[in-house]
């Protein structure tokens, strides 16, 4: 194996170890604390009170996966398909995702300025990694090692994006549900991606 596969190889598996270390993270804090509601609570809040701590350390390998993602899908993808576009938008959503943790978010109907950074960055992280997948999924068409995985790529990360945006714009009461669900659409692509990455592939 070469150094460039070898990297991909290596950007693919830490990926998806930090995916999953956030989905198994964040699905046994839904079970950890009670107090909060499945449907109406973010996970934001997951990120104040007990078992915080292993919700931070979570969030920041799912921002580190975010950027060992762009970089392996980067050096692993022939020239044509590859996107400086793509790389910057996976950097600006894990960016997002070290503020969202860092800045605590509000739990009352007061603005705070922490509040409103959380909110922005929060904003950040979904809008530039959602629009990172689209693209990416894309430029798989570009590369007939990546072909094959073009349309479920394309398909979830087109699904993930109308999730997103329901969640944005129809103030349903099931907010906490409709935001986890966007999450687990995010984690699916990253994951199946990332495990496309670790994967030995035929050039």
């Amino acid at each position: 194996m070469n150094k460039k596969l070898l990297l991909v190889h290596v950007c693919g598996r830490s990926a998806l170890t930090g995916v999953l270390f956030f989905f198994l993270v964040a699905t046994l804090l839904q079970f950890l604390r009670p107090d909060y509601s499945f449907m109406g609570t973010p996970l934001s809040f997951y990120l104040l009170g007990p078992y915080n701590g292993w919700l931070h350390a979570a969030f920041y390998a799912l921002a580190a996966a975010i950027v060992l993602l762009a970089v392996g899908c980067y050096a692993g993808s022939a020239a044509q398909a590859r996107s400086a576009i793509t790389l910057v938008l996976f950097i600006l959503g894990a960016v997002g995702v070290v503020v969202t943790a860092l800045s605590p978010t509000d739990t009352n109907d007061q603005l705070t300025v922490h509040g409103s950074i959380h909110v922005l960055a929060a904003a950040l992280a979904f809008m530039a990694t959602s629009f990172g997948m689209l693209i990416q999924s894309w430029g798989f068409r570009q590369d007939p090692a990546w072909r094959p995985h073009f349309r479920p790529a394309l398909k979830l990360a087109v699904f993930e994006f109308m999730v997103l945006w329901v969640y944005a714009l129809a103030h349903i009461p099931a907010r906490g549900f409709m935001e986890k669900l966007t999450i687990v659409l995010i984690l699916l692509w990253l994951g199946q991606t990332a495990y496309w990455l670790s994967a030995p592939r035929r050039r």
